[in-house]
């Protein structure tokens, strides 16, 4: 009979123990007496959970977690904002991927949100078949690693304020078909058509440029606060949006930003851009 999941993940750490070339799925799988899809899900949880807990000790009579987490930062400062919001906004976006999709992740944590979607969909419903993801999250291409799925690294130079390497030079042949893009600002140019997209950091805004320009279709995924909000650095705008496809997944709208998408939509539909945008907290309106 086999055994209960956290039963079964303690033995899935006993047998790796002394393993350092690790054991294959089948041999895992076999060996807890389940399919291989649950050994995903089960290192899938694993991965989550000593990403934060590296160990456990008896403190002064009480029992506390040795951490070793990342660098406070920018990216960790806002992981944990408004995370019922950006979870929500990952399930839809997740979901907006086709088959065989190559698809370029972006740094930010509601990004980081959405591929954790992602390799979820993976691992438990086999979905999107054919993924390629690459990267210059550091902590998406762990994520991504762990869950055996294909991925690559973008960028050069890390960054341990964002967790992400960034580079003024694109040095990929990676032909995305479609990206998840974090923003730090969104703002809807209610005249012209279209959205700016804005980031904290000026290397990272010339990375991106590089980065999205050849990619046919953009998955802007960012929370309510940080839409008709403006930061330092733009990555894109008009020009860059022309001839795409560019969907904005957000939650919680109010009824001024709703005007101003909409707004954005109509002009941005004269030059060539379909742009749509999504309130998960009412997806019915669009």
């Amino acid at each position: 009979m086999p055994d209960s999941t956290d039963a079964r993940r303690m033995r899935l750490l006993e047998m790796l123990q002394g393993q350092p070339d690790g054991l294959s799925l089948e041999e895992c799988a076999d060996a807890l007496q389940v399919d291989p899809r649950s050994v995903r899900r089960d290192v899938a949880y694993l991965q989550d959970l000593l990403a934060d807990i590296s160990g456990v000790a008896i403190r002064n009579g009480r029992v506390a977690p040795l951490t070793q987490g990342r660098p406070a930062g920018y990216f960790t400062r806002h992981l944990g904002a408004n995370a019922d919001a950006k979870q929500a906004i990952a399930a839809y976006a997740a979901r907006l991927l086709g088959s065989d999709p190559a698809v370029a992740v972006t740094a930010g944590s509601t990004a980081y949100h959405t591929a954790r979607e992602i390799r979820r969909r993976y691992i438990e419903e086999g979905e999107p078949a054919g993924l390629i993801v690459f990267t210059n999250s550091l902590p998406v291409l762990e994520d991504m690693t762990a869950a055996g799925i294909s991925v690559g690294v973008l960028g050069e130079i890390y960054n341990a304020d964002d967790c992400a390497f960034h580079s003024h030079e694109m040095r990929s042949e990676f032909q995305a078909t479609a990206a998840i893009i974090g923003a730090s600002g969104v703002a809807m140019d209610t005249v012209g058509g279209g959205l700016q997209l804005f980031c904290h950091r000026a290397e990272e805004a010339a990375f991106l440029k590089q980065l999205l320009a050849p990619a046919p279709e953009w998955i802007i995924v960012a929370d309510s606060s940080k839409v008709g909000r403006r930061h330092p650095w733009c990555f894109a705008g008009k020009p860059a949006m022309a001839g795409k496809t560019v969907h904005l997944v957000s939650h919680g709208l109010n009824a001024e930003q709703r005007e101003q998408l909409h707004a954005a939509a109509i002009g941005a539909a004269a030059w060539g851009c379909r742009l749509v945008w999504t309130d998960t907290a009412d997806p019915r309106v669009e």
